[in-house]
């Protein structure tokens, strides 16, 4: 059996590349964004489709690196959730 779990796990190594973590990727894509783009709010959708993963998991990333969480309320009570970056949040 054991022999079989270290043949499953090294078929798994050779046959799945490693993603860089969530963190890392997003510093990647916020990079090459040019400063005019980097230097606004952002939404969570806008963060989801460029780093193809779920909000949940994007979140903590965020709040680590210094993003701050805001909300725009409307007149009628509604309102949009975005997401500052450091520079802009202070």
């Amino acid at each position: 059996m054991s022999a079989y779990i270290k043949q499953l796990n090294r078929m798994m190594e050779t046959a799945a590349p490693r993603q860089p973590p969530l963190q890392q990727q997003f510093m990647e894509w916020y990079g090459s964004l040019p400063e005019i783009a980097r230097c606004r709010p952002f939404s969570m959708v806008e963060f989801e489709k460029a780093l193809g993963t779920q909000g949940k998991y994007i979140s903590p990333v965020l709040l680590e690196l210094g993003w701050q969480r805001k909300r725009r309320w409307g007149s009628l009570g509604q309102y949009h959730r975005y997401w500052v970056p450091p520079q802009l949040g202070r």
